[in-house]
């Protein structure tokens, strides 16, 4: 059997879902809540996967320094977007001035739909020795010339303690969340359709494992697709890889088994598919942004999004 693939669906899907959440009067409400509290700029921006989205040029970053900065710029916001959407978490990276900027990406039904980003900031100050570093570093990209344009990038960006840009990684993951909820609100009868073929066969395989330990080439093979080209069209239509998302599904898992149930956490962690308790913790605390335990003392209701309850 082969799957057909709806690239031209999907993308037209992700573009109605980032024009309604770029309009939504809540989304705007957020951005001003996460600036306030944390003094970092935040703008939701398209996947990179769809090139023809409205606002495109929001997600190609001129570069502060000045061409060539901005093509600098963008392949390293590229890079960070695809480690975020393969390990579907927060990244912090460095922009080409060494300064900081937190990639979060949205994902709706399994579709890379849309991207939180914030930034840039610091959590040191631009001394003399790391001032020196970063010019020697512009030089091989041609940008040697620009020392008093990187001062004054550095001089106007805020800085931030290691405690607080983890926090603000956090609110960006809770965000993140609040969007995929507020997404069934604003497409509520849209989505179905649109849904990939393959993504709900994988989807029912899953659910007749409940632990969800079928392995990548025993699922491409009940799909009749080989590894190869089961990972390209998996990975095509719901910009996540295999793993990836077979994670996300164990985590929801997870969450259900501690609202419903009062078994320990190991159990939980065990049966929902994870074989290391260290692993399902760090997984956890990224995806809903606390630890397993603290997820059942709150009755699951881990997650806030009232811009008022946000810390500074």
């Amino acid at each position: 059997m082969e799957v057909a693939v709806t690239d031209k669906a999907q993308t037209n899907g992700a573009a109605a879902f980032w024009q309604r959440l770029a309009a939504s009067p809540a989304v705007r409400e957020q951005q001003v809540a996460f600036t306030c509290a944390t003094g970092l700029p935040l703008t939701v921006l398209p996947p990179s996967a769809a090139p023809d989205l409205p606002g495109r040029e929001a997600y190609c970053v001129r570069g502060c320094l000045g061409e060539p900065s901005g093509t600098l710029c963008r392949r390293t916001l590229l890079r960070a977007e695809a480690r975020a959407v393969r390990g579907a978490a927060p990244v912090q990276y460095r922009c080409p001035s060494g300064l900081l900027k937190i990639l979060v990406p949205v994902f709706v039904d399994g579709r890379h739909v849309a991207n939180l980003l914030a930034g840039p900031f610091s959590v040191r100050t631009l001394n003399g020795r790391r001032l020196t570093e970063l010019m020697d570093r512009l030089s091989g990209a041609g940008l040697g010339d620009r020392q008093r344009e990187l001062e004054e990038t550095w001089r106007h960006s805020p800085r931030l303690s290691t405690e607080k840009s983890r926090a603000a990684a956090t609110l960006l993951g809770m965000f993140a969340r609040y969007l995929e909820g507020l997404a069934r609100e604003l497409e509520p009868v849209r989505r179905a359709p649109e849904r990939p073929p393959l993504l709900a066969r994988v989807e029912a395989l899953l659910r007749e494992t409940a632990d969800r330990r079928l392995a990548l080439r025993e699922v491409a093979a009940r799909v009749n697709l080989s590894p190869c080209h089961f990972c390209a069209v998996f990975k095509r239509q719901t910009g996540l890889t295999f793993t990836a998302y077979r994670n996300r599904l164990r985590l929801d898992r997870a969450a259900e088994l501690l609202r419903e149930s009062s078994r320990r956490v190991t159990d939980v962690a065990f049966e929902a598919g994870f074989d290391s308790i260290p692993y399902f913790n760090r997984a956890f605390r990224r995806r809903f942004g606390c630890s397993p335990s603290e997820y059942r003392r709150r009755g699951g209701g881990a997650i806030s999004v009232k811009p008022v309850e946000m810390p500074a």
